[in-house]
């Protein structure tokens, strides 16, 4: 994704891994093999591989620089915490943000959408055997029922089916206990450019952030939208939500507004060029991606 200019706000790109994943049929509830392949012939050739049957997912994170602030929004996987789900390398992530000019003393905020592995791992990192806060002055914002939700399931010990074990606890626990988390209540306004948008489902407390500038408007999903067929078809929601029926919820009504405002959507797994506007479909969305 190129860099975006919103008004007096840039938001900028950067991308951790970026691959062919799952088969849709494995990912999302509900899906058949000949209405993936239907959607799919219409769709890009890079978001669906027809040999394989796998689409392509990326991870990555938005860094948005405002007047007065610079902010993260989600960070990935991280280093230090490979998985038998992430077996590539980390640390191009790590490149890519020192190449937009920044330190890691430099970020302001860091916002978590949720707190699944792969939007929390770069809230840490390993120094002398602890985990600590990656950026040092940054104030990271959690959704507070979120939180306590990670929170009791690394105290009883009983992980969601599809979940990691000890995330809260390696990604989240370091930063509360260095004094630098701050639990919010839902929709919450950062300063006069950044809002979060509560759109639970995936999770307990899934958020989407807002970005606003001089009539401009820009949306992070997170994880409220995983590929370009969740646009074809809204209720498909994924084995990895926490209430799958509220997800589709929230994804419809947050579809909806978009189309009635034009904001440009950053949906995180989206390959690049990431960015794109909706058009309704009768009850679908078309997905259009911005390449300039």
């Amino acid at each position: 994704m190129n860099d975006i200019r919103l008004g007096d706000v840039t938001i900028s790109a950067i991308l951790e891994h970026q691959k062919f994943g799952m088969k849709p049929e494995d990912l999302f509830l509900g899906s058949d093999t000949e209405t993936i392949r239907r959607h799919a012939a219409a769709m890009e050739p890079f978001l669906f591989d027809p040999e394989t049957g796998r689409i392509t997912l990326a991870f990555q994170s938005f860094l948005i620089r405002t007047p007065s602030k610079i902010i993260l929004v989600d960070t990935c996987n991280g280093a230090d915490k490979m998985t038998d789900a992430v077996t590539w390398d980390t640390q191009p992530w790590l490149d890519r943000f020192h190449a937009l000019g920044l330190t890691l003393e430099d970020v302001d905020y860091v916002l978590c959408t949720h707190l699944h592995i792969d939007h929390t791992g770069w809230n840490t990192r390993l120094e002398k055997g602890r985990w600590v806060p990656t950026f040092p002055n940054a104030t990271y914002l959690f959704d507070r029922g979120e939180y306590a939700y990670w929170q009791e399931v690394s105290r009883t010990g009983i992980v969601p089916p599809r979940q990691r074990e000890e995330v809260w606890r390696i990604n989240c626990l370091p930063v509360a206990e260095a004094g630098q988390a701050v639990l919010v209540d839902g929709a919450y306004r950062l300063d006069e450019h950044v809002s979060i948008v509560p759109t639970p489902g995936h999770s307990p407390g899934h958020y989407c952030v807002r970005v606003q500038s001089r009539g401009f408007e820009a949306i992070v999903l997170g994880d409220l939208a995983h590929h370009k067929l969740q646009c074809c078809e809204p209720n498909w929601s994924t084995p990895f939500c926490h209430d799958p029926a509220m997800a589709a919820k929230s994804r419809r009504k947050l579809f909806c507004e978009a189309v009635d405002s034009g904001a440009l959507l950053l949906p995180t797994h989206f390959p690049s060029p990431t960015a794109g506007r909706l058009s309704a479909r009768g009850e679908a969305f078309q997905f259009d991606f911005v390449t300039d």
